[in-house]
């Protein structure tokens, strides 16, 4: 009589361990950082151990040592890692007279244009941002694809800064808690807490690295005079009133990495607190970097040289990944392959219209390069930048966006060429960072980047004036030039 109840008991028990686990869902955190130069990381050579947590994140994942920025300043940059396209998508067209809008006019992400956090929502994952900069709002746009967020306030929740790296990663910590453990999430947080090293620098950091002997002196500063150096603002000041030498302003920002560092290791250790660690996939990397008078310009981005477009970009993935770990990827990259690369190594494709190239395969062994040429814009001059796998080259009109006072200090020159325009040749194997040593003489490099640029930047142009169509142009939209787009993968079918 028995039986049957038994029985019952006997599969009711086999079927539960027979059934599969509970799914647990994947992470990706992106961690974009504001002025971070690639030359000021430990890992990439620098004689100062500034990034021990990075280096352990680069030994589980890839390093990608040759990427830079699209863009030295904040709204581009942010644009290239959230949309994977050239950021001059973004830059509304000049008004009739020639005139830009305002800042709050000037720039919006269309809605159209591919979006990093939209096709990770269309794939069923939660989206959130976290920002710390005023300027990466969702008056630009940045917002479209995020389910949260978290724009950039000041203030404080009782102890902590809203601002900053603890209010930042405070708040997606306490979103993270909330999302149920199955459930697939992608996570974008900015930080700017180096542009805070010298107002806002705390002692024990500000101390941490002994400033060097051969910057100890205070450089001529103004956006009055012609000055050799030009300063983006003049109130970097020690804490006395004095003028600070460029010795303690780079100790005070290699003594805040260091500090931004030390927090980055906490933060992957809370991961590992909750479980989560192993499941997600984390990707640091700097937005643009900034200057030490290498190019003419201090404690700013907004030049297009290396010290500020050469970034680090480190991968490390989730531990399910199929991925040999601990390699440096010297081959070119840019920031705007940050997404596709995320894309397919979360399986997911890439759009149409969406630039960037995905890394992936220039990490395996012995592969080639998957980009000939990497380009920037944008910042404080005309023109452009354009890289290969050994050369710098700019062509700007320096000071062109800015006070034009500050012209003959980017220049690096008292008196700058006649029609305003400089170009510059580095060959990144032997020259230092800035673009104020004197130009390689290697002709035919500099010409085929002049023109890679050149048709770069024409295209991206007609790209541009497709996603932003000015009701004030009386000529139409061009089909074949349209379809051309289209065919580049400049756009996406209906722009």
């Amino acid at each position: 009589m028995r039986a049957g109840p038994l029985l019952i008991a006997a599969f009711a028990l086999g079927a539960t361990a027979c059934s599969p686990p509970p799914r647990e869902g994947r992470g990706v955190l992106v961690i974009a950082i504001d002025d971070l130069r690639a030359d000021h990381v430990s890992g990439l050579g620098y004689d100062r151990e500034t990034t021990p947590e990075l280096e352990r994140l680069a030994a589980e994942g890839l390093r990608f040592t040759q990427t830079f920025s699209a863009a030295p300043e904040v709204i581009p940059a942010h644009v290239a890692l959230l949309t994977g396209c050239d950021p001059r998508l973004a830059r509304r067209p000049l008004l009739p007279d020639g005139s830009r809008f305002a800042l709050v006019n000037d720039w919006l992400i269309p809605r159209s244009v591919p979006r990093l956090a939209v096709e990770y929502l269309a794939s069923g994952y939660a989206t959130a941002a976290f920002v710390d900069h005023p300027r990466v709002s969702d008056l630009f746009g940045f917002d479209t694809g995020f389910e949260e967020f978290h724009g950039f306030t000041e203030g404080r929740t009782g102890d902590t800064p809203n601002f900053g790296f603890e209010g930042v990663t405070g708040r997606f910590m306490r979103w993270l808690r909330g999302q149920d453990e199955d459930r697939d999430w992608f996570a974008y947080l900015t930080l700017g807490d180096l542009g805070r090293a010298w107002s806002e620098a705390e002692p024990r950091w500000a101390g941490y690295f002994e400033p060097r002997a051969e910057l100890a002196f205070v450089p001529p500063v103004t956006e009055a005079a012609r000055s050799f150096f030009a300063i983006a603002n003049d109130v970097w000041r020690a804490s006395d009133g004095r003028l600070q030498t460029l010795a303690e302003y780079e100790a005070s920002y290699d003594g805040a990495l260091r500090q931004l560092d030390e927090r980055l290791g906490r933060l992957f250790n809370r991961l590992r607190g909750i479980g989560r660690w192993e499941r997600t996939t984390v990707c640091v990397v700097g937005s643009f970097g900034i200057g030490f008078g290498e190019s003419g310009l201090l404690l700013d981005g907004g030049t297009l040289s290396d010290v500020d477009v050469h970034v680090p970009w480190i991968l490390r993935p989730a531990a399910a990944a199929d991925v040999e770990r601990g390699r440096n990827i010297e081959a070119l990259a840019s920031t705007l392959d940050l997404a596709p690369t995320l894309l397919e190594l979360s399986e997911i494709p890439k759009p149409p219209g969406m630039h960037g190239i995905s890394q992936l395969a220039a990490g395996r062994p012995g592969a080639a390069a998957v980009r000939e040429h990497a380009f920037s814009s944008l910042g404080l001059s005309e023109g452009f930048s354009a890289r290969d796998a050994t050369y710098s080259f700019l062509r700007t009109r320096p000071g062109s966006e800015g006070p034009p006072s500050l012209a003959h200090s980017w220049f690096g020159e008292r008196n700058p060429p006649g029609d305003g325009w400089r170009e510059h040749l580095r060959d990144r194997r032997t020259a230092g960072p800035g673009s104020l040593e004197p130009s390689s003489a290697d002709a035919e490099a500099a010409a085929i980047l002049r023109a890679a640029g050149e048709e770069w930047f024409a295209w991206i142009a007609h790209a541009r004036d497709a996603y932003h169509p000015a009701p004030w142009r009386e000529d139409a939209p061009d089909p074949i030039l349209r379809a051309e787009l289209v065919e580049r993968g400049l756009v996406a079918a209906q722009p």
